[in-house]
């Protein structure tokens, strides 16, 4: 519903050209990216500036909800507009329109069907964690207690292949439909004093990265063993698994489409 006391815009097309961009983001200043009337979001940022933009109401589809506090180097986005007028307009004018935290970039014509969310083949997330404390590095899980790195590579080797990942689940979002991902890339790359967890699969559901990583680090640090993961994933429960990692550790990397879709 529209406040009366502003302007109600035109609503987009559904038809005409179709854009897609990528859309990096540093998460601390949003709430999530989903639109929410009374908090500071990503897409409610770009529908802002857009919908000035074009003189109407223009929404972006994003590729994934990320959570609040969550960030972005590949997210992905679609918008449809009138003509190539709004669209050359678009890639001209819109990067320069972003504030400090946010970076538009790759515009790209797309087909009519294309879809920023339905027609992603994949999606690859990484995971920062730090060992030390270092104030000037907030977008990390920074953890001071000492990690068994083989043991944390040994837990991580189970995971590839397709699973029901109910127990890496926050319960509330499990789906009806199944809860089956397809995970072909899950590794840490370590170096002295950090690591950086790389995780790609056909979809994720709501939390499963933290939750992964958790669980993970409590291998790390002995709270249980690595064998335990084909018995946390069997059980699909999601008191079966660890704690979730802060948000403030994960990256949205890229999204992966059909050769020659998307951005």
């Amino acid at each position: 519903m529209n406040d009366h006391n502003e302007r109600t815009l035109p609503v987009e097309p559904m038809t005409g050209v179709r854009v897609s961009f990528r859309v990096a983001y540093v998460g601390a200043g949003f709430s999530g990216w989903q639109f929410q009337p009374q908090h500071r979001t990503v897409q409610g940022v770009l529908k802002k500036k857009l919908s000035f933009l074009m003189g109407r109401e223009v929404s972006p589809v994003g590729a994934g909800r990320t959570d609040t506090g969550v960030h972005a180097r590949g997210q992905v986005a679609h918008v449809t507009l009138l003509n190539e007028e709004e669209a050359t307009r678009l890639e001209r004018a819109l990067p320069g329109m972003m504030p400090a935290d946010i970076e538009v970039y790759g515009f790209q014509r797309v087909t009519a069907d294309f879809h920023a969310r339905f027609s992603a083949t994949a999606r690859r997330y990484s995971y920062h964690l730090l060992f030390r404390r270092e104030i000037f590095l907030p977008n990390t899980w920074q953890i001071t207690r000492s990690i068994d790195r083989q043991a944390m590579d040994a837990a991580a080797a189970f995971f590839p292949g397709s699973h029901d990942c109910a127990s890496f689940c926050k319960t509330s979002s499990l789906k009806d439909n199944g809860n089956v991902c397809h995970i072909d890339l899950c590794a840490f790359e370590w170096s002295a004093d950090s690591a950086i967890f790389h995780v790609r699969a056909n979809r994720f559901l709501h939390h499963m990265v933290r939750i992964m990583v958790g669980t993970l680090v409590e291998v790390g640090r002995g709270q249980r063993s690595a064998g335990e993961i084909p018995e946390i994933l069997e059980a699909r429960n999601r008191s079966r698994a660890g704690l979730m990692a802060p948000s403030e550790g994960l990256f949205l990397e890229e999204v992966y489409y059909s050769e020659g879709e998307g951005s």
